[in-house]
């Protein structure tokens, strides 16, 4: 009587497949052993059938016995260069208190080899791989080792990884990719680092067999995705003036499909399933690159290379296989069910497919099915026609996009007209558009000068509606997207409320179009000049007694972000728009149109001023490679001396983002003159050369960066004002040590007061 310890564990080569299982078997004199069955199968294709050509067993030696298949593959015997089955088994001796393994290699001849035999004191359940020679590799706690034959003793690999996530030959060489924790202590000069190891507290790690040495990580995939990753593929690699060109596939705890080149993340993936454990790639029908990606639990699905889409899905397969099981020249993807109960029917219940020309599928549980067997002739046949299918396809995909645009057209005059007649009925003014704008041709022959408003208020809204805006700009702070849109000074219009909107061009995974974010205005005084100004008040005597009245002084400044929105004609007109960053990573490449909605205020006579109205901005754009690239910095943070309008957005972004808080310093017996001579000299700060007013405060990193605002409201009363990043760096470098700095310095004759800091950190 046999009954099944394992599932069948298969392997292919050379488009056969192998297959091994381990079994009991009840002896003659009644004691049980385990034996290890093998079997060579190949696909028939004139039945449609896996059909078995060899079968064979084999049992352990001496008084030990086989209790479970760890791993098996095929890979290459160094001794003659053949790529032969392997198969890694765990053995069960009597009286031991070693695990002891046992290597065994397939010849073509059908025979099986003791290869390699080894004992360890603790059990391999990590991951455990057989790479050439063959050599097996494992994982334990924080440490790779390995065995082979040539090795005769077990070696430890000099580099830790925490998690290894690749073991794979490139080159006649053997590289171990892997994560591993920040363990040495930090120090003060690298507490404030903007390095991607501190910041996330692990990194990525590489390691060379051949040379002996280890690889920086982040030239195969950034430090930053070291915690979230899980599983990896390396499809090429190259080094290059000592530098390693890769391209990488990896997979996430999020369920994403990442596709790095250089250690860039170049593509975005969303898996239909989570913890992906297995990446394969093949390349089937059609010169079509797949990879494969599988879980534990049997979900497998098919990501193209050439569109980053998820091109097929399947459920409960409990092995998946791509080699060139027809014979054709290219793969075939092998899926077995895990319907099967038995050895013999668990390769009857199989999908074989190329996704592309061919497609078969069999179920041993319903005879009665019978799929469609096809000849060579009758596959060439087949081929062709895919090709004319694929031809007349691709013309029909043309046509019905050029009908998809012409139907957009039509919506949107529809929508023009439906508009003008409610205005119409209303008895509302109504302004159509020019023909050139909308991309229409006038039905007669009338010239542009003939186009003449009817009104100067029409004319002055039709400005707005063709020029409204100076500059549009955008940037990436920390998780955070901003989107900024500098209004005309020719627009004569003031708002009472304005907002912006970031509009998605297409909709993605059913995504809304119409991103969630919230919307600040800057209001910066047309007063402000961004030119260096002496000091506004000369050196006075150390003394000087002087009354003055608290109550009769008001905090000025000329830059601040309203949360009420409005604005009027003597403010330069900024309104910004942010967003949460890491929601549209998944996307890649983000497309959005903005707007600009507003309610115009009341002092206008005519009615059509008091109705809402929305001013289209133009477009931004968003990728993956742009922000790895640091193309939507802010280099203000790190350059206070750059004057151009980048510098200017810079600092538009840097008021909606920081955070502020203002104290009052009121010195009643001495001035307050020197003050801004101290952040200059012992704070280390610099003035912005686009807005002198404001001070870099650099010395703890760009990461930490301050902005300074020093207000000397008279002689013996000032405000200074912060910008920060983040609340702890307020709490530590200002509430404490600046406060503490300037409080020494008047000890005896200053007050500060707070005009406005955050509750959660008083």
């Amino acid at each position: 009587m046999e009954s099944i310890i394992k599932s069948e564990n298969v392997v292919t080569l050379s488009g056969k497949m192998i297959s091994f299982a381990l079994a009991k078997e009840r002896a003659t004199g009644g004691k049980s052993n385990t034996v290890l069955h093998f079997r060579r199968m190949t696909f028939d294709s004139h039945n449609g059938k896996i059909v078995q050509t060899f079968a064979g067993q084999s049992s352990a030696r001496g008084k030990s016995y086989f209790s479970e298949i760890i791993v098996c593959c095929c890979t290459t015997d160094s001794r003659t260069g053949e790529t032969v089955p392997c198969i890694l088994l765990k053995m069960h001796r009597k009286g031991s208190a070693t695990f002891g393994y046992v290597l065994l290699i397939l010849h073509n001849s059908n025979e099986l080899e003791y290869h390699l035999d080894f004992e360890l004191e603790n059990e391999l359940k990590e991951t455990v791989r057989l790479l050439p020679g063959p050599s097996v590799f494992w994982s334990s706690d924080d440490s790779v080792y390995y065995v082979s034959f040539e090795t005769a003793a077990i070696v430890t690999i000099t580099v830790s990884f925490t998690s290894v996530k690749w073991i794979g030959e490139v080159d006649s060489d053997i590289i171990l990719l892997g994560s591993r924790k920040i363990s040495r202590p930090i120090t003060m000069e690298e507490k404030y680092s903007t390095s991607d190891e501190l910041v996330w507290g692990s990194e990525f790690v590489g390691y060379s067999l051949k040379k002996k040495e280890s690889l920086r990580g982040d030239q195969f995939i950034p430090h930053a995705y070291s915690s979230v990753v899980t599983n990896m593929f390396l499809c090429s690699i190259e080094e290059i003036d000592n530098q390693w060109k890769s391209t990488v596939v990896a997979s996430t705890r999020k369920g994403q499909l990442i596709l790095f080149e250089n250690g860039v993340p170049k593509d975005v993936c969303q898996l239909p399933f989570e913890e992906a454990n297995e990446i394969k790639m093949g390349t089937t029908g059609g010169e079509n690159c797949l990879f494969l990606v599988s879980s534990r639990a049997g979900s497998i699905c098919a990501v193209s290379k050439e569109s980053w889409q998820v091109v097929a899905s399947w459920q409960a397969a409990w092995s998946v296989h791509l080699d060139d099981f027809l014979g054709t020249g290219s793969d075939q993807i092998l899926l077995l069910s895990m319907t099967s109960s038995s050895p013999d029917a668990c390769l009857k219940d199989f999908i074989l497919t190329d996704l592309c020309e061919f497609n078969y599928t069999t179920d041993s549980g319903h005879p009665e099915d019978r799929p469609q067997i096809l000849n060579q002739a009758t596959h060439e046949q087949y081929h062709h026609t895919i090709q004319a299918l694929e031809a007349r396809l691709q013309s029909g995909l043309a046509a019905l996009h050029e009908l998809q645009d012409l139907l957009a057209d039509k919506e949107r005059v529809l929508l023009q007209c439906s508009k003008a007649l409610i205005n119409l009925v209303e008895g509302n003014p109504c302004i159509l558009p020019e023909a050139e704008e909308e991309g229409l041709v006038s039905l007669w022959d009338e010239e542009e000068t003939d186009l003449q408003p009817l009104e100067e208020e029409t004319n002055s809204t039709t400005q707005v509606l063709n020029h409204p805006m100076q500059r549009v700009w955008q940037r990436v702070v920390d998780d955070s997207w901003v989107v900024g849109v500098q209004l005309s000074e020719s627009v004569g219009v003031t708002f009472d409320f304005v907002s912006l909107f970031l509009v998605m061009d297409q909709d993605l995974l059913n995504t809304p179009p119409v991103i969630e974010s919230h919307s600040n205005v800057l209001k910066l005084s047309k007063s402000v000049v961004p030119t260096q100004s002496p000091t506004q008040y000369p050196a006075e005597p150390p003394l000087k007694k002087l009354k003055l009245d608290l109550q009769g002084m008001k905090h000025v400044n000329s830059i601040h972000k309203d949360l009420c929105p409005s604005i009027h004609k003597d403010h330069l007109r900024i309104v910004t728009a942010v967003t949460k960053l890491s929601p549209l990573l998944m996307y890649n490449n983000v497309q959005c149109s903005v707007l600009l909605y507003g309610i115009k205020g009341p002092s206008q006579e005519t009615e059509l001023t008091k109705r809402e109205i929305i001013l289209p901005c133009g477009s931004v754009s968003l990728n993956l490679e742009g922000i790895w690239n640091e193309k939507y910095i802010v280099q203000l943070l790190q350059n206070p001396q750059v004057h151009s309008d980048k510098a200017e957005e810079d600092f538009f972004t840097i008021m909606t983002t920081f955070q502020r808080a203002s104290f009052s310093i009121f010195s009643p017996e001495y001035t307050l003159a020197h003050v801004k001579e101290w952040l200059l000299g012992p704070m280390q700060c610099e003035p912005l050369k686009i807005y002198p007013e404001y001070l870099l405060c650099p010395r703890w990193g760009a990461l930490y960066v301050l902005f300074l605002n020093w207000n000397l409201q008279n002689q013996f009363k000032g405000t200074l004002t912060v910008l920060y990043r983040f609340s702890l760096l307020l709490l530590e470098y200002v509430a404490y040590k600046q406060r503490q700095k300037i409080l020494s310095w008047y000890s005896t004759f200053c007050n500060t007061n707070d005009l406005m800091f955050p509750s959660h950190l008083l």
